[in-house]
């Protein structure tokens, strides 16, 4: 079986693309395309457990394959990789340090040897603060101190990731690009991921606005007085009392000179990403030429 598996990462523009192709699914189909995002994969299609130590066949989404068996089969699901728990976006000098592992058992269930990952990437301080704001926004109110107790920053690099899981079983190729670069990246990507001449029009991205840092503070008083209050319910109320502006901003734990370093040291990686083994890096055409500059392993 060959699949083009979408796992993500986090915070990284996802949702938008799983939208776009959830709306596209007919035509897709039409093209000889079949899609199964978050949608289908997390209910009625539902993937097997990734984190424990043995899995069954997910039999209704490998009867769904055989019904689709003459299409492209594409899957986008970010949670393959973990979540934006704190032990499961990243630890010690890893991102998503159970990745590999559950990659592996998806492969295993799925049955499938012939597996090109795509994956998204950030500038990492940016990503662990868009990350956390997530599980805040859920009512998980740890500090950002703690969030990334186990985390060692400055040793984050997306390659390492990558190299995990260009590294399980079945995976052929890992496609990557910067989430800097969406949407102008996007055409690239489909053709990457679709083949040429299946493209589809993406609806109009709406920026999700994130948290202020005076609404999470309103949140986490309101549910400190009244525990049993829908944590959902109150962080709505208070986002729209303190709406993320120049007056309340969000929450900004980075200084300039840490943000500054990071994103040195993130354009050191991709520069190393470009460079690897079964690697296909994304990158925008350069500038007076028109011409795509990925690179292609």
């Amino acid at each position: 079986m060959s699949l083009s598996i979408h796992v993500g990462a986090h915070k990284t523009a996802t949702s938008h693309l799983q939208h776009g192709f959830s709306k596209a699914r007919g035509i897709l189909r039409q093209k000889g395309v079949a899609y199964f995002g978050p949608e289908l994969l997390r209910g009625k299609l539902r993937l097997p457990a990734l984190g424990g130590s043995g899995t069954k066949p997910p039999t209704d989404l490998l009867a769904a394959f055989a019904r689709n068996r003459m299409c492209r089969l594409v899957l986008s699901e970010e949670n393959i990789l973990g979540t934006t728990r704190a032990d499961l976006v990243a630890k010690g000098a890893r991102f998503y340090p159970a990745a590999a592992p559950r990659l592996t058992r998806l492969l295993e269930s799925l049955g499938c040897d012939d597996a090109t990952v795509y994956l998204s990437i950030r500038a990492p301080l940016s990503f662990l603060n868009s990350a956390h704001g997530q599980q805040q926004n859920a009512g998980r109110f740890t500090s950002i101190d703690d969030y990334l107790a186990q985390v060692r920053t400055d040793a984050l690099r997306w390659s390492e990731l990558v190299q995990r899981l260009g590294a399980v079983p079945g995976v052929a190729r890992v496609v990557v690009w910067r989430y800097e670069d969406y949407p102008a990246i996007v055409p690239t990507l489909l053709d990457t991921m679709l083949g040429c001449g299946r493209r589809f029009e993406l609806p109009e991205r709406k920026r999700l606005v994130g948290t202020s840092l005076r609404a999470l503070e309103h949140a986490r008083e309101v549910l400190a007085n009244d525990p049993a209050c829908n944590v959902t319910e109150v962080i709505k109320e208070a986002r729209a009392l303190y709406p993320k502006s120049d007056a309340f901003p969000g929450p900004a734990p980075f200084d300039p000179a840490a943000l500054e370093t990071d994103l040195d040291r993130y354009h050191e990686d991709c520069a190393r990403l470009a460079t690897m083994a079964k690697v296909t890096f994304l990158r925008l055409p350069e500038a007076g030429t028109g011409e795509d500059a990925s690179k292609h392993a």
